[in-house]
């Protein structure tokens, strides 16, 4: 866990509870701080954690995709106030979507934190276990977007359906097309990556027109260096999101 002084113990404490790991962070100044630095938590190690610092935050602020997580913590969080974000903390006019019921939360929150630095709409990547592509307009009405196996978890498909071929890092070849097999395979899988995005990409702009395009996750900086587009990396991108929502909330 990263150190916490006394400066933050008016601080909240948010948790963003994905498919494969638990993230949290909280503001420094205008900074946002980690709360760990390993890139997998177990909720247990977090609500021991928590509980034991109950004066380092004055407020736990969770948004999770995972139900069952979510519960464990809400149940387990004895010492701190919680407040958990859901899909229907969202006012109805910013969805332009068939089910939000469904939608993960964070895709939302990633959108809708990216909105608010920029006035243009917005498309914000995120890489982790899945990647999502998503598309909110200037008037943070989501609009919906795609969701595709992550950059890891596409890169393992041949390897376990035909084990007999060499393993490739995901890296784009120097040459067009692969003189090899092995710069046949990372065309195939990096470069087929690369290409999908862009497509993607690509097809929001024909659909909507301009906007920023921003990118976030944990394959982020993979990905930003793999496409060939300005883009804006910021790896706080949910928390910003959760940030702004539990303010609007507040508010109203």
């Amino acid at each position: 866990m990263s150190k916490i002084d006394s400066k933050t113990s008016n601080n909240i404490l948010y948790l963003d509870v994905g498919n494969s790991s638990i993230k949290g962070a909280y503001k420094k100044g205008v900074k946002w701080e980690a709360l760990h630095t390993e890139k997998h938590i177990s909720a247990l190690e977090l609500i021991n954690w928590v509980n034991t610092h109950p004066e380092s935050f004055t407020e736990v602020v969770i948004s999770s995709v995972r139900k069952d997580v979510q519960e464990a913590i809400r149940q387990h969080l004895n010492k701190v106030m919680v407040r958990e974000l859901t899909v229907g903390d969202i006012p109805r006019e910013l969805f332009d979507y068939e089910t939000p019921e469904t939608l993960g939360i964070d895709r939302f929150l990633a959108c809708y934190g990216a909105t608010n630095q920029t006035t243009e709409s917005v498309v914000v990547i995120d890489a982790g276990t899945a990647i999502t592509i998503d598309f909110m307009d200037q008037d943070d009405v989501y609009h919906g977007g795609v969701i595709a196996p992550g950059l890891s978890g596409f890169g393992e498909i041949l390897s376990q359906k035909a084990p007999a071929l060499p393993n490739v890092e995901m890296e784009i070849p120097h040459t067009w097309p692969g003189k090899s097999t092995v710069d046949s395979l990372k065309w195939g899988q990096a470069g087929f990556y690369k290409m999908a995005i862009e497509g993607i990409l690509k097809k929001y702009e024909d659909e909507f027109g301009s906007f920023d395009l921003f990118i976030t996750g944990g394959d982020g900086a993979l990905i930003e260096a793999m496409i060939e587009r300005d883009s804006k990396l910021r790896p706080f991108l949910v928390f910003d999101g959760m940030k702004r929502l539990k303010e609007k909330i507040s508010n109203t």
